[in-house]
């Protein structure tokens, strides 16, 4: 399956109510993340943290040693967004990544994240977003702007290498926290909910 035309599903569809006038997105002490099936157990007794899905891992270390290459130590952040309509973005290529490789049918989930006061301070705009502006065609970019191009925004063309940081947060729907999640702050988002 492929990502470059994901859309979400509209018990997802949250964009509308997010968006200003100016097409910022309002954030607050919940996020979301996007995930694969099988992970959601996990997930659940162990929370969120950095590089979490070590089967992935693993395979792709696997698969830089095959071909010669060097493998690398990972220390990612776990990524967050106050949007699910994003968040089913970011479900939908780690389902893609892990249905290709362990030739599985697992289906993106999303969950939802309330963070307290202290955990919610320690939330970054993720400027690595820059990347994604840069990189031609960008499939989470191509997605955002059909959002935004649907609750009638536009996504400004900005120069990643001069913007402010909050605007990987505020309206590319970017975020990351160095902090590990428990388990016992974080509910998959259901359709029925």
């Amino acid at each position: 399956m492929s990502t470059d035309n994901v859309i979400a599903p509209d018990y997802l569809k949250d964009a509308t109510s997010l968006m200003s006038e100016d097409g910022s997105m309002a954030t607050s002490n919940v996020w979301y993340h996007g995930t694969a099936s099988s992970l959601v157990k996990g997930i659940k007794n162990k929370g969120l943290h950095g590089g979490g899905d070590t089967a992935w891992i693993k395979r792709t270390q696997g698969t830089l040693q095959t071909i010669g290459n060097r493998t690398f130590e990972t220390q990612d952040p776990v990524f967050l967004t106050q949007s699910k309509e994003l968040a089913y973005f970011w479900a939908q290529q780690r389902t893609h990544s892990r249905n290709v490789y362990f030739q599985k049918d697992e289906t993106p989930v999303v969950v939802k994240v309330t963070l307290n006061d202290d955990d919610n301070a320690k939330v970054n705009p993720d400027a690595g977003g820059a990347a994604l502006i840069m990189e031609p065609n960008n499939a989470y970019v191509t997605y955002i702007k059909a959002i935004f191009a649907a609750n009638g925004q536009d996504l400004d063309d900005f120069d990643p290498t001069k913007a402010d940081r909050m605007i990987y947060l505020n309206r590319l729907g970017l975020a990351y926290t160095n902090d590990y999640i428990p388990g016992k702050f974080i509910e998959v988002v259901a359709s029925d909910s």
